[in-house]
């Protein structure tokens, strides 16, 4: 979320910066005339010749050029960054999902393993249960009897 709001940031500012950069034909709003050496200026204002021209116009157009490739160049770069990014989440995701099903599969035999050793040794204490139970049972009769009788006496 970051990164889209820097680039756009960065979009942004590229257009503003190329657009509020005066063009030839901004800058030269008025009167043009052409002279032969000798003949007087038809208005007053400042005279260039072909050469110098040609040069204003190049570096107007060296500079649209320069800018334009600046912001294919951040562009690019922030798209780098961002396939990165990608790659280090994808790449965490990739290892989070591998570390998940390898504990999953762990766990299945652990409790698979300890299905068999339960079903392999049965806990079957039916007959300890059933003569505890008749021992209490006996004792307990035999108490009763005993507080019964020396109440009586």
């Amino acid at each position: 979320m970051y990164h889209r709001t820097k680039f756009r940031l960065a979009c942004w500012a590229s257009c503003f910066l190329l657009l509020s950069t005066p063009g030839v034909g901004m800058a030269t709003e008025g009167r043009v005339a052409s002279l032969t050496e000798g003949e007087s200026a038809p208005f007053t204002g400042v005279l260039f010749d072909e050469k110098f021209a040609a040069r204003l116009i190049a570096e107007e157009e060296h500079k649209q050029i320069e800018c334009s490739l600046k912001i294919k160049f951040e562009i690019e770069k922030m798209e780098a960054k961002y396939a990165l990014e990608m790659g280090n989440v994808q790449a965490t995701l990739d290892t989070l999902r591998t570390q998940h099903r390898s504990i999953t599969d762990i766990k299945d035999s652990e409790i698979k393993r300890l299905q068999e050793l339960a079903l392999k040794n049965p806990n079957d204490n039916a007959s300890w249960w059933f003569g505890g139970g008749v021992v209490v049972g006996v004792l307990t009769s035999i108490l009763i009897f005993y507080a019964a009788v020396e109440v009586q006496k």
